[in-house]
């Protein structure tokens, strides 16, 4: 997850993950992806008399650019050294649009992330984007084997990609600017437990440090972000998410999000906030914090691997994290899909087996290993962390993770149909972020009527593209979003859907 491209997943994006989309569109037995049979494979990895190969290999994230060319691809092409691999990083926007026109060309890489798309893993599988990965190298026996979704890495039977990032995470982590916390007479390294207690140790800060130093950066301008914020704060309150897994409800309109909406609020009203927040965006106001114009600004894991790619004296200068806070000391627990599928290859790779051998190289402990030291969004082998070289903070806010963070049901897991609703489903306008945008910019106040009529046209939009989906064949109901086996504070892995 690059804080220089792709800071955190697009709803869009989240809705997708939180479910892979499955189809359930049959696929051809013969073949791979779109359509080229497995006997097409081009060289073997290990046929060192096969001729040079050379691998094309698009992404988005930069600050993994030094371990991708300098460790990754090197290490391979000593192994194999007929093989060469070409990488080109793209911003997430630009990598999407290069991908629709190569693929119209023909000139698709051999091994591509999907940030910048539209649409779900599934509907790419199903219009032929990619080659099953599992055709040509073994993961059913590899590190990440129990990381495997039906619907999200592996459609009809066929493992099309895998999690190389952990899905244990939230954005909501507020990142310390040790020094101005220290010089308001508090300590950087004790996370406030409460929202209260948050209160009052921004004010604290914002009163006791420069008048040009701010005690809170919340960037305004991105309206995902602030979706982010209430969704973490509201789950913090007791939700379990924006649906409400016991009675499949969307609960957007319940009191833990009021408390959460009331929350942010309260900090604008205290006066504590940059008076630039409503114009920037996460990555701008990391440059403001990074600046010391702030001494506290909540946002992901991948925070210090950013700083350390553009701000790096940022880092020097001193940095901790503060767990995310709660209403008491009852804490809630943030609920989140299971990792995505990071990298796929192509539909259109002249050596897949090739650039599948290549991937695999992602799944072994030590990737995970030198993947934790990036100090970016944390590897699937998340315990990796423990014993890589990353900065005390980023070990920290990790463990923190571990704690609050746990794996909840996906619907389109539980039912491919359910996928055919998903894309039939369109945005419902203002969504919860816009809600916050409106209600921090001072646009609207009736924050409660908002969130309700939007949880009514949600619902009444969701009902609708359950019976669009049926009538394209789809046996879904609205049944498919109730759990009854989900257990607050528990993973609900891909056993409980069994």
């Amino acid at each position: 997850m690059s804080t220089s491209t792709n800071p955190r997943p697009s709803r869009r994006q989240v809705l997708s993950t939180l479910g892979g989309l499955a189809l359930g569109v049959p696929l051809l037995n013969a073949c791979t992806g779109g359509g080229k049979s497995t006997q097409n494979a081009g060289a073997d990895p290990g046929d060192a008399n096969a001729g040079p190969v050379t691998l094309t290999w698009w992404d988005q994230f930069r600050p993994l650019t030094e371990l991708f060319e300098q460790k990754l691809f090197v290490d391979y092409k000593a192994k194999h050294g007929n093989v060469t691999v070409q990488r080109r990083q793209l911003d997430a926007a630009d990598l999407g649009q290069a991908l629709q026109l190569a693929r119209r060309s023909n000139q698709l890489p051999d091994v591509h992330s999907t940030a910048g798309l539209t649409g779900s893993t599934a509907a790419l599988v199903t219009n032929g984007w990619f080659q099953p990965v599992g055709d040509f190298v073994d993961l059913a026996n590899s590190p990440v084997k129990d990381y495997l979704y039906d619907g999200i890495h592996r459609f009809d039977g066929k493992v099309y990609t895998f999690p190389v990032f952990s899905g244990q995470w939230h954005d909501s982590t507020t990142w310390v600017n040790t020094q101005l916390v220290e010089r308001a007479g508090l300590d950087p390294e004790q996370s406030p437990p409460t929202w209260d207690a948050y209160r009052a140790a921004v004010r604290t800060i914002d009163q006791k440090t420069p008048d040009n130093v701010h005690g809170l950066l919340l960037p305004m301008k991105d309206t995902e972000y602030l979706e982010g914020k209430l969704n973490a704060l509201a789950q913090m309150a007791g939700a379990p998410g924006q649906t409400d897994w016991r009675t499949g409800e969307i609960i957007v309109a319940t009191e833990p999000f009021f408390q959460a909406m009331e929350f942010l609020l309260a900090l604008q009203r205290d006066g504590v906030l940059h008076p630039a927040s409503s114009s920037l965006g996460p990555r701008d106001a990391r440059a403001r914090w990074a600046a010391g114009e702030a001494a506290l600004f909540p946002w992901g894991p991948w925070f210090i691997g950013g700083l350390m790619v553009e701000e790096s004296p940022a880092v020097e200068r001193g940095i901790s994290a503060w767990q995310i806070p709660a209403p008491s000391t009852q804490r809630g627990t943030v609920y989140v899909a299971p990792a995505p599928g990071s990298f796929f290859v192509s539909d259109q790779a002249k050596n897949p087996k090739v650039a599948a051998d290549l991937m695999a190289q992602l799944t072994t402990p030590e990737f995970a290993a030198q993947l934790a030291s990036r100090m970016d969004q944390p590897p699937i082998l998340i315990d990796a962390v423990g014993s890589a070289k990353v900065h005390p903070a980023y070990k920290k806010n990790v463990e923190f993770f571990q704690q609050d963070v746990r794996i909840g049901p996906v619907p389109e897991v539980g039912n491919a149909g359910v996928a055919k609703v998903l894309a039939e489903t369109r945005d419902v306008h203002p969504d919860p972020g816009e809600i916050v945008q409106a209600v921090l910019t001072g646009s609207t106040k009736d924050y409660r009527g908002a969130l309700k009529q939007y949880a009514e046209k949600a619902t009444a939009e969701r009902k609708r593209a359950i019976e669009a989906a049926g009538k394209k064949g789809a046996e879904v109901a609205e049944s498919d979003w109730v759990f009854d086996n989900w257990q607050p504070g528990k993973d609900y892995t891909q056993a409980s859907y069994k």
